[in-house]
């Protein structure tokens, strides 16, 4: 069965609720009504309809109601009042309602009535992938330790089937409860159920998916007005003008309470369209006007069709009550509730719409706001003031913190904050007498106190100190901070260096003055927060600081004050803690002799001195050389040690050049220039320019005995 009445799914339901009624002695008449597009192409309403029963609490399925279609089917008529209506809207909605009779048992949590159904039309445009997206009706039963045998709300009337574009509407969605409970509305998220795959699915258990609202659209602004639709908390009446054409889904919701807790809630998913409506002449008058502000009254025509109107305000005592102006201004002799009628004129018909005012002296609460004030010290004065009579009551309400004031008194009211921000405060006028009513919201504003943090701990150094404290602001306004060290200015910023030479313990103290939002002084005092150790001098002599490299012994002497320990070092290696030390340097070089010398307070001082062994210069060059091949006495080469530069030339008898070089590790061959003809046996000359370490010039010339 279910899957013949699934298999034609295109979009045909406009709406429905779930609700239900308790007759006693566990029996219930659970009602579905559905609505449906007269003109859609999709399938017809449901043989027999699957009712899910779930437990409250854990879900679990606790059974299935069917219900059969009543074989009554009615089409919903035009429900808008609209005297001047030329012609209405092609819209057509059928409606049918699945009702029976069942015993339900109710655990405790109470149960879940479920019905899912898809599609909705596809011509919907405020839900996206309309096209996919069906409904789910729900109803909740409540356990006897809630409310014993309850029924939930049902609505009086059926929905109008169009709205008309640009018309100002008045729809009542009102609803009676059986019970007595206190009723409140308000619009809410219609719910998804079912898929174009499965238009009539076995139902399922809450929670439910809502539709996916398309953009510009939520839960309040579900059909596009102006002014936007609104639902009365207290009544249902839903009111406003809507103005974009088009087909719309639209949930309102009436829930129940009883002694303050919420019982259960009806839902009424339903298609709403805005359509074009020929009116001659449509009169509406905003009856939203407040009470209790005088005799003298401003009415505002919503009209939104007419060539011109009358106004009769329902002052009899006068022929003198009417008006041809839009929005017109009337004074009132008296107080009392009066009749007021607007015609609206149109070329074929008129309108008519009347209102009852009531007319009241002037309420209106007023107070001046007291000048902000700072946290630490503000205490501020509500002085009541505006119009009142003397049957008029006030209240003063500060947030959620209320102070009643008797009736017929205007006391001051004193107030202080634990917190700092805006604070709302709230006068209220009640006149019992006049049955009004009237209050007033302003803010006061506690200031921060601003904060001074320093940001260094306590600071210890050997002398001299040498440091940069901080400091760090909250909540200041055009400060300006001073620091001191034992009473001595040093700093005016939100920084201060802090150089002292002498020993001893230092108070820090910082002081942050504001001239502007909360005007305060804040100090801050450290006692002995800086201290300065005692230093000791570093300081020591050598026996020597250069010798050569055969005499590489030194001695080392103390000659530091105010130690008491000290530690001699050779470049990075610890050599000895006595206060006259001898030692030797096992290779020529530069050193460096450092002592560390410690105070009993741990202070440090260090001192270096440069000693160098310096190598000896030595040369040495042979007279004569062979060769010839044998692998003995090929080259000849002279021996330098230590020097920093190095010329050599060696010329034949005639004082040709025959080799030259810089390299002292370079020799002769026997070769012109060690790569051409072989040289003769005999004599050669040679001229050696040479520097030293210490780049004293050296020339040395000899001769050379070449043999073969």
């Amino acid at each position: 069965m279910f899957i013949l009445s699934g298999s034609a799914h295109a979009g045909h339901l406009v709406g429905g609720e779930l609700f239900y009624q308790c007759i006693g002695n566990n029996q219930y008449v659970v009602t579905l009504k559905m609505y449906r597009d007269c003109n859609g192409n999709g399938a017809p309403f449901d043989e027999t309809v699957q009712i899910g029963v779930f437990h409250g609490i854990s879900n679990a399925q606790l059974g299935i109601l069917l219900l059969e279609h009543p074989g009554v089917i009615d089409t919903l008529p035009f429900a808008q009042n609209i005297p001047c209506l030329v012609d209405t809207p092609n819209i057509c909605i059928s409606t049918t309602s699945y009702s029976d009779t069942f015993e339900i048992i109710i655990p405790q949590g109470g149960i879940s009535l479920v019905h899912q159904r898809c599609c909705r039309p596809p011509n919907v445009i405020n839900i996206t992938n309309v096209q996919d997206i069906g409904s789910t009706y729900y109803a909740f039963i409540p356990d006897n330790s809630v409310a014993p045998c309850n029924s939930s709300p049902s609505y009086k009337f059926v929905p109008p089937i169009a709205l008309c574009a640009d018309l100002y509407l008045n729809l009542d969605y009102s609803a009676t409860d059986i019970d007595g409970d206190s009723l409140v509305y308000s619009f809410c998220r219609p719910y998804h159920g079912g898929s174009a795959q499965n238009p009539a699915p076995t139902p399922v258990p809450p929670p439910f998916q809502s539709v996916p609202w398309a953009v510009g659209f939520d839960d309040v602004n579900q059909i596009t007005a102006f002014p936007a639709l609104t639902v009365d908390t207290f009544t249902g009446i839903i009111t406003g003008r809507p103005t974009q054409l088009g087909t719309y889904a639209f949930g309102v919701c009436v829930q129940e309470w009883r002694d303050g807790v919420f019982i259960s809630e009806n839902k009424r998913d339903f298609q709403l369209t805005t359509a074009y409506c020929e009116v001659d002449a449509a009169a509406a008058i905003d009856s939203l006007l407040e009470e209790c502000i005088g005799f003298n009254i401003q009415f505002f025509n919503l009209s939104t069709l007419g060539d011109s109107f009358h106004w009769d305000f329902g002052d009899n005592t006068t022929l003198d009550d009417t008006s041809s102006f839009q929005n017109p201004y009337y004074e009132y002799p008296d107080t009392g509730i009066y009749d007021i009628t607007l015609i609206a004129y149109g070329e074929v018909c008129n309108d008519t719409t009347a209102i009852k005012y009531r007319v009241q002296h002037k309420i209106e609460p007023f107070y001046e706001r007291p000048v902000a004030d700072c946290l630490d010290g503000h205490n501020y004065t509500f002085v009541p003031e505006g119009f009142y009579r003397e049957t008029t009551s006030a209240r003063w309400e500060f947030w959620n913190d209320t102070a009643e004031i008797s009736d017929g008194t205007f006391p001051t009211a004193h107030k202080t904050y634990d917190t700092i921000g805006y604070h709302s405060v709230t006068l209220h006028f009640i006149d019992q007498k006049l049955g009004c009513r009237k209050s007033y919201t302003d803010s006061v504003f506690v200031i921060p106190n601003p904060t001074l943090r320093l940001l260094d701990s306590l600071q210890e150094q050997c002398a001299p100190f040498n440091y940069k404290f901080s400091a760090a602001t909250a909540d200041a306004y055009n400060y300006n901070v001073h620091w001191f060290v034992d009473s001595n200015f040093i700093s005016d910023s939100l920084s201060a260096g802090v150089i002292i030479d002498s020993v001893g313990q230092y108070d820090l103290a910082i002081r942050l003055i504001t001239d502007s939002m909360c005007i305060d002084t804040v100090r801050l005092f450290f006692e002995k927060h800086i201290v300065v150790n005692d230093t000791p001098s570093a300081g020591f002599a050598l026996s020597s600081l250069i010798t050569d490299m055969y005499h590489p012994d030194f001695t080392v002497y103390d000659n530091s004050s105010n130690a008491q320990a000290w530690q001699f070092f050779l470049d990075d290696d610890y050599i000895s803690r006595s206060l006259e030390y001898d030692f030797t340097l096992p290779d020529t070089g530069n050193y460096v002799v450092s002592q560390i010398a410690e105070h009993k307070s741990g202070c440090k001082d260090t001192a270096y001195q440069q000693i160098r062994v310096k190598p000896s210069y030595l040369f040495y060059a042979p007279n004569s050389f062979s060769p010839n091949g044998d692998g003995k006495n090929e080259t000849w080469r002279p021996s330098v040690f230590v020097y920093n530069s190095y010329e050599l030339f060696i010329f034949d008898r005639w004082g040709h050049p025959v080799f030259n070089a810089n390299d002292p590790a370079l020799g002769w061959n026997g070769t012109q220039m060690n790569n051409g003809a072989i040289c003769p046996l005999g004599s050669y000359s040679y001229i050696i320019n040479i520097k030293d370490d210490e780049d004293k010039p050296r020339e040395y010339t000899g001769l050379i005995n070449l043999l073969r």
